[in-house]
């Protein structure tokens, strides 16, 4: 156990302002490694991760002392004063612009904060309520996670605590709902005070992330790394020891070092007497940061009884930080017996943060003692500062073939300076590598996407391109990487037919992943008619009970929700140029619901790439309303049909006892329209494969140029593809 600090006097009463508090410390407890190094360690990811990137465009996470526009707050469950003290300080007064975004489950909430931030002197044209329900106040923990992605703003949300499921989805709901931005899904299990993006896209963390993400379930601790490069830019995560939960109940980096900037850290001091490993944590975190070439401040930490007493846990906001004090000279209501700590503390914050910076001391005496002080219930929205806005090109992200014909939607996301809403877009397609645009749509709003119809044609070198106007003219281009376009066919299969038939269900599940990995068939009972008829359309808008939606019987507190189906594919592989597998439903109380495929070749479950096992998926999501996952096959698709023609598709949530709801499922398969004569298919019959015909020459058994199968090229071959000479039809 930690050495309780001299007893400097009596601890003021924690504020009691709603009977669902809840306290930063997970419910059963944060997982500890007594026996971890305590030596802090580095793994360099420079070489890219291989996991499906949200999107082409380059990531990076802004670090906490990069600019920013605002911060978001959660009101009204617990520590209302502390909220409205910080709302208040940061809005006040007209010098600086940043906003206050306050969650709020209702409006009546709302309207409560609303006096209270006036009283204390807020700013209320600064302050934007966000009407979202929620658990908890601790928002730097669910998120959201914010990153840039080619330069643009987006969300990144990781897993928080399983029995705080609203908590859980607001990070979704505020990028899709309030700030217009897109949100992407990162198989982690990871609390946002665990981790600090550094610069040269570094991030730091402590070894919590390697018990939260544990080897049984799949992450073993290159995945790990994998997934903080490819969702949020890190090449180099920097692993810090962990306090111990004696000391310290929430694991996180957060309640013992904070970057103060580029090349200055805050890390804690623990006075004498404390726990020796605490101690040995902190110390040796100091020679490992200066020799990454940061200068050192050390305000102190002590325990008394189970309150861990931090400095560390502030937060910077441009040119102010605000940092935690527990006595009464800075801030009222604290116990005088710590006004020497505050007042050393305020001064080491300063010699770090240097002159031109505030230093805003807010009073945390009655929140400490729930494991968290102000670090923990704010996030930082970065602001964007280039003068000339920034645009991304999401879908098509290349590589797709796109039927004539078909509907299609664009998708980008673009962001203004100041994060200001930008004028309008124009878009416009190329089907020749961008010698020529032909015009979609012109000065049309910035509402992220566009419903597209393929035009006539075959390219292998289609381009989309959108052009982001700002308010005062400013533009900005981005276009795709290209895309193929072809005539052809699309073959759907739902189960609004032939369920039964040649497309099948089965359910619902087992006891770990260990018993579905290598299964063909982990499951065996078979679905109903009426599950079928559930499945049949995406019609569901309801929660867990709407019978729009197959909904599963209770699964067992020791197993986990696992389906299985199986589609005959009646087209052979070689003629199939892309399958597009749709799955459309979530899983209970958040958890995230993972969408595979049957590798043939490799007998396993895994993704799109060739990649098998646990967390290699085609998609997932972890909400708790329908979302639609997608699947793109498109090489070597012998692996994912077997010889008898089926295919077969895995839909599993990694929690125990948490249903799956199913409200949809297709398998599309896309099949170009063939040209005899274009031996490379592009879409023309040209000297490439006049080239190919010379070559093959001769005898040639099963040889692409024998157009006549008589296992030779000659005359009659040639004279075939003359006779397709030109445009194919």
């Amino acid at each position: 156990m930690a050495m309780a600090a001299p007893q400097k006097g009596a601890t003021p009463p924690r504020e009691v302002e709603h009977r669902s508090t809840l306290t930063r410390v997970r419910e059963g407890g944060t997982p500890y490694d007594p026996n971890q190094s305590l030596v802090p360690y580095a793994i360099d990811l420079a070489g890219g991760g291989v996991a499906e990137a949200p999107g082409t465009a380059v990531i990076s996470s802004p670090p906490e002392y990069d600019p920013v526009r605002g911060v978001l707050f959660q009101y009204g469950n617990s520590w209302n004063s502390v909220v409205t003290s910080l709302v208040s300080k940061l809005t006040a007064g007209t010098v600086h612009d940043e906003i206050a975004y306050v969650v709020v489950a209702n409006q009546t909430t709302a309207n409560s904060a609303t006096s209270a931030f006036v009283a204390a002197g807020a700013n209320m044209s600064k302050v934007v309520f966000l009407i979202h329900p929620n658990d908890s106040i601790w928002i730097r923990d669910y998120g959201p996670h914010f990153i840039w992605q080619g330069g643009t703003l987006a969300v990144v949300d990781s897993h928080y605590y399983p029995t705080r499921t609203l908590d859980n989805f607001v990070p979704t709901l505020v990028g899709d709902v309030n700030l217009g931005v897109p949100t992407f899904d990162q198989g982690l299990y990871y609390s946002g005070g665990n981790f600090q993006p550094g610069p040269d896209r570094s991030g730091f963390c402590t070894a919590l992330v390697n018990l939260d993400n544990p080897a049984s379930g799949g992450h073993d601790e290159a995945l790990i790394r994998e997934l903080h490069q490819t969702f949020q830019g890190i090449d180099v995560l920097h692993v810090m020891p962990q306090l111990p939960f004696s000391v310290d109940g929430t694991g996180h980096i957060d309640m013992w070092m904070y970057l103060v900037d580029e090349d200055t850290v805050i890390i804690s001091e623990f006075i004498p007497g404390s726990n020796s490993t605490a101690v040995s944590v902190t110390n040796n975190a100091v020679p490992y940061m200066q020799a990454l070439g940061f200068e050192v401040f050390r305000p102190k930490a002590w325990n008394s009884g189970f309150t861990h007493y931090t400095y560390a846990n502030a937060f910077r906001v441009n040119d102010r930080i605000f940092i935690p004090v527990y006595g009464t000279s800075l801030v009222p209501g604290g116990s005088s017996a710590y006004n020497d700590e505050d007042a050393d503390a305020l001064a080491k914050w300063q010699q770090a943060a240097g002159p031109g910076v505030e230093i805003v001391p807010i009073q945390c005496s009655s929140i400490i003692g729930a494991s968290g002080a102000i670090h923990c219930i704010v996030k930082q929205v970065p602001r964007y500062v280039e003068s000339l806005p920034s645009v991304v090109v999401l879908s098509p992200a290349g590589g797709e073939t796109w039927l004539v014909g078909s509907q299609q939607q664009i998708r980008w996301n673009a962001t203004d300076t100041n994060n200001v809403a930008l004028a309008d877009v124009d878009v416009a397609c190329s089907l020749d590598g961008g010698a020529t645009w032909t015009p979609l749509a012109t000065a049309v709003p910035d509402s992220g996407s566009l419903s597209f119809t393929v035009p006539a044609g075959a390219t292998d070198e289609a381009l989309v391109r959108v052009t982001a106007r700002a308010a005062d003219g400013d533009v900005a281009v981005a276009a795709s990487n290209p895309f193929r376009i072809r005539p052809g066919t699309a073959i759907k299969r739902d189960f609004s037919s032939n369920a039964g038939v040649d497309r099948f269900g089965f359910g619902r599940q087992t006891t770990s992943w260990s018993g579905i990995s290598a299964n063909l068939s982990p499951v065996s009972t078979a679905l109903t008619a009426a599950n079928y008829a559930a499945m049949a359309t995406s019609n569901a808008t309801g929660g867990d009970s709407d019978a729009n939606r197959y909904i599963p019987s209770s699964i067992s507190s020791g197993s986990e929700a696992t389906h299985l189906f199986r589609f005959v594919i009646g087209e052979s592989p070689s003629t199939i140029d892309e399958i597009l597998v749709e799955w459309e439903g979530y899983a209970d109380n958040c958890t995230q619901a993972e969408l595979y495929v049957w590798n043939v070749a490799l007998s396993q479950w895994g993704d799109a790439a060739g990649r098998v096992g646990q967390n290699r998926y085609l998609a997932s999501f972890a909400g708790n309303r329908d979302e639609r996952l997608v699947g793109r096959l498109r090489g070597n698709l012998q692996d994912f049909i077997a010889p008898d023609g089926s295919m077969r598709l895995l839909v599993y949530a990694e929690r125990p006892a948490d249903r799956t709801f199913h409200d949809y499922l297709a398998v599309t398969v896309l099949q170009v329209d063939s040209c005899e004569g274009d031996l490379n298919d592009d879409g023309v019959v040209d000297g490439t494969d006049l080239a190919q015909v010379l070559g093959s020459w001769g005898a040639c058994a099963d040889c692409a140029a024998d157009f006549d199968d008589n296992d030779v090229v000659d005359g009659a071959d040639l004279s075939t593809l003359l006779g397709a000479w030109g445009q194919c039809p």
